[in-house]
Order: C-alpha cells, then structure tokens, then sequence
C-alpha cells in the first residue's frame, strides 16, 4: 500500500463496487481488486509469485489433508508438509540472499529483473506457511473456496507489510464482511482513528525525521557525537512510527470492510525487557516465530541450554527474514543475545535492570543501538557509525554536523524540526495513556470520545497533517520502511 492520490480514488471505487455488491459477490470484489492493485503496484512478476505461492499452499491443503487421516496418509501429509515449507523457504531466502552472495563475489545483478524481490514476499510467505503447518497438526481442516484463500493471501492493505495474519481468524472477518447492511456511521468513526492516526506517524512525524537520520548516515565522517546519537535516537522513533503507522492505516482501511487485521503494535518502547518487546512489536511476527519455529525446535521444554539455543535460531531467521546481508543478522543476533541475557537477569538478584522502569531505560537503549545494524547499509558502515558515537575516537567536534545551514539543521527545515517535535510529543502522551490502559491511541481515542466529537477532532488532525504532513507526488513519496523487506 502507498500514499498516493491513486490508492484513495482505487479504495474509493472499490468501497462504492463493495457496497453495492450483494452479500456472496463482495468476495470477488475483494479478491479481483486486490489482484489489480498487486499487478499495479508489484507489476508481472509480483502478481505471478503471489498467485504461485498461493496456488502451492491451497493445493497442498486440497489433494494431501482434505480426506480422513490413515497411517500412509500421514506419512504422505507429513512429507508433504515438510516439502512446501522447505520449498516456500528456499524462495523466500533464496530471493533475498542470492542476489546479495552474487555481489559478494563481485557479480553486479542489481539490474536483472530476477533480482529484485517481489513486493511483500515476506510477508505472504509465512502466512502460506502458516496454514501448511497449522493443516498438518490439525488446527484447521483445509479450505474448499480457493477465492477466500486467494483474498486471504492477497488482500491489498496487508499485502506489502503484513500483519501476517492467521487463515483462520481472518476467514472469520470475510463472513463478517459479506453480511454488511450497510455503512453505518459507527463504523466510519470506527475506522478513522487508525487511518488517521497512522497517517500522523508516517507523514508528521516517520517522513520528516527520515530527512536527519539520512543526512547522517550519508556522510558518517563529518559528524560529531552528537548528531550520531541523534540521528541513532531519531531512527529508533522513524521505524517505530512509520511501521506501525503502516499497521494503523492497513487496519483503519479494512475496517471500512468489515475486516479486522491483527494488532501489530502495542507501546513497545516502553518495554520492561527485550521479552517484553517482542510481545509488543511486530506483534505478528514475533507470534508466527514462537508458534513455527520456537516451539517446534522444542521452545523451554528442553532445559536451559537448548532454551537459549533455540532463542539464538529464532532470531538468527529473523534477522534473515528481515534482508540480506551481515548487517541483518548481527541485529538478529543482538536481540537473541539480549533475550538470554534477560532470561538470566530475570533469576538474579539484579532482576531490577529488566523490569521497571530501569528496565525501560536499559531496553530503549539496547534496542536503538541494534537498530543501527538494522538502518545501515553494511557492516562497515555499521560500525564507523558506533565508533562515531564515541567522543575521543571521532575526531570531529561533539556537535559537528548541528549547525544551521540556509535553515536547515540536519536537512530538516527548523519549522519542520517544530512540527515533528510537537508530533512526537502528542505520540508520547498518547503512548503513555495507552500503555497504562493496555491499548493503542486509535482503541483510546475510540474508548473515550464520543462518535460526533471524534469526528471533530480527527477531521482537524487530518487537516494539519494535509497542511504540515511530509508528502509530495511520484518517486518524492517516501515509501513505507517495510515495503524492503
């Protein structure tokens, strides 16, 4: 999904093709409007591997798990199993690690067309091998409608960055969705709060502070200290806000359509421990790596050292699965070892760093130092941008790179600086209320404010972020972070 002038006219026409449907014909609408915004925006290629991935893992379900379980038929299910994950597996990494090991041994494939990964692979990968799995230990029996699974797999907000839902609850919310009446002003109301609110993050907040964090990690070598540690404090709060605003406008968008999406984000910088960040961020991948690998490799139920090795795997893929490259998977590996370290501070007497409000501290802290192995280019670069961080080892002054330049501090526009500073600080508030609540702003903003003034207040949320927000047209849209991945 991008935030371009043609995604809103392609939502509207197909919320009016939607409404005016009947009740059994609103799954084609879905279905062939979510193929024609994946061949848009992931072209040929996109639509085809989406539709093969789709084919294998509904298939697989039909001929291998649609009959009564015999003795044979379970060694051939398992087989069976065994083979697509291993298959849908090798694509998913495959695609992401080939093209990296080619330049590795100094082959440029940067311009062959096999080369670039298609649009939310990622993503529909692991939810094809979801159901594969979740059929083969029988926690759902294979579907028959080849058209709910295809919208399953396609549907167009959750294409490009997820959540990565589960079959069987997003089933459920296609039932929900063909027996819509009618749009009801409830339900409006219901689905602007996570539009709008995602709209905040990524356009007034994610978008502006991009322009520092690039500036900075564009030219390591002029830059003080400071601006380093600036620049690492600020992309720590653009990932966070641009993905989950992702998340909110995915949501708020299939909300008009009778669907609910998984909550993906729920306050995670104020996580006690790298456990309890894993619980709130990326809410969907962390579950799917806890349900499909952790606990298959036999998660803590084999002793404390196979627990920790098991923890290492989990996040050694996860670093794999988010790109290719070294840089990748040492950030993979920075949150197993954090996740182990946490495992032993919790059963010590200094069980206070990992809980509280220290606890928050040390966390926020250990997750934006790995968020630099996340954001560079390489290794190196990687590391000249930690070694930069140090007074004495850089050479330059502690604010080298601050100073205001036509107006400009950073790339950033001082009015912008303002703007974004005020975003993130209404973001702070919000987070705060929604963390002692247990909740998100969107579900606050819903919980406390009546439908009429709701709409008040969000139409002038929407006007300053039409007025303020970080927008432009073609390549000057910065795409969401996640679309990379």
């Amino acid at each position: 999904m991008t935030l371009q002038f043609t995604t809103i006219v392609f939502v509207i026409v197909m919320l009016v093709l939607f409404q005016l449907s009947p009740g059994q014909l609103r799954k084609y609408v879905l279905l062939l409007g979510s193929l024609g915004y994946i061949f848009v925006e992931g072209g040929v290629l996109g639509l085809t591997v989406i539709l093969l991935v789709t084919l294998i893992s509904w298939g697989t379900g039909r001929v291998f798990f649609a009959g009564k379980e015999t003795t044979n038929e379970g060694r051939s299910r398992k087989i069976a199993m065994i083979s697509v994950i291993a298959l849908l597996s090798a694509v998913l990494f495959g695609w992401k690690y080939l093209p990296w090991l080619a330049g590795v041994l100094g082959k440029d494939v940067s311009g062959k067309t096999w080369a670039a990964v298609p649009i939310g692979l990622s993503f529909y990968t692991f939810q094809a091998i979801s159901y594969v799995a979740d059929l083969y230990t029988g926690k759902m029996k294979p579907l028959k409608s080849p058209v709910k699974y295809s919208i399953y797999m396609t549907w167009f907000p959750k294409w490009m960055s997820g959540p990565i839902e589960r079959v069987g609850t997003f089933i459920d919310q296609l039932k929900y969705s063909g027996n819509i009446r009618s749009y009801s002003f409830l339900r409006i109301t219901a689905a602007a709060p996570y539009f709008i609110w995602g709209l905040v993050m990524k356009l007034l907040i994610a978008d502006k502070i991009a322009k520092p964090v690039d500036a900075a990690f564009a030219d390591i070598g002029s830059m003080g200290p400071l601006a380093l540690l600036l620049a690492s404090l600020l992309y720590t709060l653009q990932i966070y806000c641009d993905f989950a605003g992702y998340t909110n406008i995915a949501i708020g968008l299939s909300k008009l359509f009778g669907i609910d999406l998984t909550q993906n984000f729920k306050t995670p910088y104020f996580a006690e421990n790298i456990t309890d960040f894993w619980r709130r961020w990326h809410i969907s991948l962390s579950s799917f790596l806890r349900d499909y690998i952790y606990i298959p490799l036999g998660g803590n139920r084999k002793g404390a050292l196979r627990k920790h090795l098991n923890t290492v795997i989990v996040f050694f893929i996860c670093g794999m699965w988010h790109g290719a490259g070294l840089s990748f998977i040492v950030w993979g590996l920075l949150h197993g070892f954090f996740s182990i370290v946490t495992a032993f501070l919790k059963k010590s007497k200094l069980d206070f760093l990992v809980k509280g409000g220290i606890g928050r501290v040390l966390t926020f802290i250990a997750v934006s130092f790995a968020w630099i192995f996340f954001r560079a280019d390489s290794m190196s670069q990687a590391l000249q941008f930690i070694k930069g961080m140090v007074p004495g080892i850089n050479a330059n002054g502690a604010a080298a790179g601050l100073a205001i330049s036509e107006g400009e501090i950073l790339s950033l526009g001082t009015m912008d600086w303002w703007i974004a500073g005020i975003a993130l600080a209404v973001l702070v508030v919000l987070d705060i209320l929604s963390y002692r609540r247990d909740s998100v702003p969107p579900a606050l903003m819903i919980e406390s404010l009546g439908a009429n003034r709701r709409i008040v207040i969000l139409a002038a949320v929407l006007s300053l972020v039409l007025i303020f927000g970080e927008y432009g047209a073609g390549e000057d849209i910065r795409k969401f972070v996640y679309m990379n991945f």
